[in-house]
């Protein structure tokens, strides 16, 4: 059995005298109560927080991508093999000089921030609302910590608050629930910080240097000295804000249809519930073809009905398709495996291959868009790929725009396809809509359709 030892040290009422609470967790208690006594925050990074990466000596990228800003100063090294870097490399120059001053600005706030928990421990397996948690010295943590709160709320864990200390992650993740946000999470480590196979959300203000080892980073690596990445994927946090939802895209009458194609559905040991639609008429080369499958619906071939579904699918296609590049949230790479998003609009240049478990965070009425091949090309490819809804997050917002093809096998998706190409999916299901230009094929699927 795991424990973690809590002491909060957060004054009340002007006492003078620290109050002493020593939570023991263990398996049945996991959840740390939440106090609005205890919010804080967040630190001001300025011009730090538009940077992915940023070094006071050198950064080293191998085997790696990196979605954001590149910043080295006062050294001037940057160094890529296989390293994809999409954003602007400031090595010495203006951008960097100003970064990494309000960098160390943050860094030395953060030092002078109060503790509300002592902790002492490993984190996985366990769950802490807002606050500012505190270990005396070294870290070393494994496993699931999830991170619970509103999306305004702040999360600050300062390592070796008594002078030293380093941070160590490996096979550990950080999951956000409840509409927190990872561009709210900070770690303040008096010396370096070493991630491996670990999916990191929040970001990092280090003393010494990072070094970061497969697995990923929703966040921004800040250090006083080297952070070398090797086999790993880095993505920036993006501030949340409500101007950047997008309202739910106008499907019309496509709404009311669970599968919805070009020229041909073909539906092999499946089930499928709701309306079903091809564009053309049979029989001009168009079928809706049936083996071991039942359609808990109406199928549509073609008629007055059909060609209104496909030509407001058509409509809602283009709409999302012309959505400007400045309305993507935040641009995404990697597997989305043990991610966590709130709603916004999440976009991929190209294709996007994806696996493991999606968690789609948000409010009944929070809308999830995502944009495959931006860049004009680009399928949608997912194997063993589950998305999860939470906190009261609807499928029927979820949205996937996809410029080719849409390819699913063995997984569990929620949301509306709408593909620019073929779609087939192969086991699993599929909450949702699925709807395609060119043809559609379930085998051995389960599909149900959103209200």
């Amino acid at each position: 059995m795991k424990n973690l030892l809590m002491v909060q040290t957060h004054p009340i009422h002007r006492r003078t005298a620290r109050l002493a609470v020593i939570v023991l967790f263990a398996a049945l208690l996991s959840a740390v109560p939440f106090h609005a006594a205890f919010a804080q925050t967040a630190p001001a990074l300025g011009s730090a927080e538009s940077f992915a990466v940023l070094s006071g000596t050198a950064v080293t990228c191998t085997d790696s991508t990196i979605a954001g800003d590149v910043g080295v100063y006062p050294g001037t090294a940057v160094t890529q093999t296989n390293c994809t870097i999409n954003g602007t490399i400031h090595a010495e120059d203006a951008s960097a000089v100003a970064a990494y001053n309000d960098f160390l600005s943050a860094y030395d706030a953060l030092a002078l921030k109060q503790c509300d928990y002592i902790l002492s421990g490993n984190l996985g397996g366990f769950t802490l609302t807002p606050g500012v948690y505190c270990f005396d010295a070294a870290a070393t943590v494994t496993d699931r910590l999830t991170l619970d709160g509103p999306a305004d709320g702040v999360w600050i864990f300062k390592i070796g608050t008594s002078g030293t200390g380093a941070l160590t992650g490996t096979n550990f993740s950080v999951v956000m629930s409840g509409g927190g946000q990872a561009s709210n999470v900070y770690w303040w480590v008096a010396q370096a910080a070493t991630m491996t196979t670990s999916n990191f959300q929040g970001t990092i203000l280090a003393g010494a240097a990072t070094t970061f080892t497969g697995g990923s980073l929703i966040g921004r690596d800040l250090a006083k000295a080297a952070a070398t990445l090797t086999g790993v994927t880095i993505t920036e946090a993006v501030p949340f804000h409500a101007a950047f939802v997008q309202p739910a895209p106008a499907l019309g009458s496509a709404a009311s249809f669970a599968i919805l194609g070009g020229p041909a559905v073909t539906c092999t040991d499946s089930t499928l519930t709701g309306d079903v639609g091809i564009f053309s008429p049979v029989p001009s080369g168009s079928s809706v073809t049936q083996i071991n499958c039942m359609i808990n619906g109406t199928i549509y071939a073609g008629d007055a009905s059909a060609v209104a579904a496909y030509n407001d699918f058509l409509s809602a296609y283009n709409a999302l398709q012309e959505l400007p590049a400045t309305s993507c949230d935040q641009t995404l790479t990697g597997t989305l495996a043990g991610v966590t998003l709130t709603p916004g609009v999440y976009c991929f240049d190209a294709a996007a291959t994806v696996t493991g478990q999606l968690t789609l965070d948000g409010p009944a009425n929070g809308v999830w868009i995502f944009k495959i091949g931006t860049l004009g090309t680009g399928a949608l490819t997912g194997t063993n790929f589950s998305v999860v809804m939470s906190g009261g997050g609807q499928a029927s917002n979820v949205y996937w725009w996809i410029a080719d093809a849409a390819t699913m096998t063995t997984s569990s998706l929620q949301g509306t396809i709408l593909a620019g190409a073929a779609t087939t999916i192969t086991g699993g299901s599929l909450i949702g809509r699925d709807l395609a230009k060119a043809a559609v094929t379930i085998t051995g699927a389960t599909i149900t359709g959103c209200k």
